[in-house]
């Protein structure tokens, strides 16, 4: 079985093929993942509402969002949990298998050196 393009045939094109599928697989397996953030449209933001905190900008650096609060998660791939209030800071714990702590893992907000935050 070949493929055909115009009338040809792609019989020989199979060496290309199997490179390309393995490539493709080659990449599914290691994890690539990309954040593609479209151009800003002001008018597709929702407002923030009822933030218990300060307002920051999202991911993408467009629309705006609550900052997340005390023991709410955070960071994560490419910051899609979220940024800490104002005095908090986003706490990764290394994971219990031992593995390394990558830029994807998520954390929890916390007072900066164990400090109580009171707004």
């Amino acid at each position: 079985m070949y493929l055909v393009a115009g009338g040809r045939g792609l019989a020989g094109c199979g060496h290309l093929l199997v490179w390309l599928l393995g490539l493709l697989l080659l990449l599914a397996r290691s994890g690539t993942r990309a954040l593609v953030c479209l151009p800003c449209d002001e008018s597709k933001c929702e407002e923030p509402r009822s933030c218990p905190g300060s307002i920051v900008q999202g991911v993408c650096g467009c629309c705006y969002m609550c900052a997340r609060q005390r023991n709410e998660s955070c960071g994560g791939a490419y910051g899609l949990h979220g940024a800490c209030d104002r005095g908090l800071r986003c706490v990764i714990r290394p994971p219990l298998n031992g593995d390394s702590i990558t830029e994807y893992e998520v954390g929890v907000c916390e007072g900066r050196n164990g400090q109580e935050i009171n707004f």
